[in-house]
């Protein structure tokens, strides 16, 4: 088994629009033990693997917008709590 690099432009999931891929994550994490199945039986391995990473990657993506928000907000009230205690 080959230990090939995985390029963003052989990755199907990758480039699919927002909503498209939206309802693909959402019915991939609704069904979960049987959307697998499903993508292995008619995606086969590889694009199984594909989709997984795919979902991972906006996964990560999400949560570090999320991070990028709250903590900055968080950090704000604390300054202005800070700020009319004193």
């Amino acid at each position: 088994m080959k230990n090939k690099k995985i390029d963003k432009n052989d990755n199907p999931f990758l480039i699919m629009g927002f909503w498209e891929f939206a309802i693909i994550t959402t019915l991939m994490t609704v069904f979960f033990p049987w959307s697998l199945l499903f993508c292995l039986f008619f995606y086969g391995m590889e694009g199984t693997k594909f989709l997984v990473i795919a979902i991972f990657h906006d996964l990560l993506k999400t949560a570090l917008a999320i991070i990028s928000i709250l903590v900055p907000l968080i950090f704000f009230i604390f300054l202005i709590v800070l700020f009319f205690v004193n």
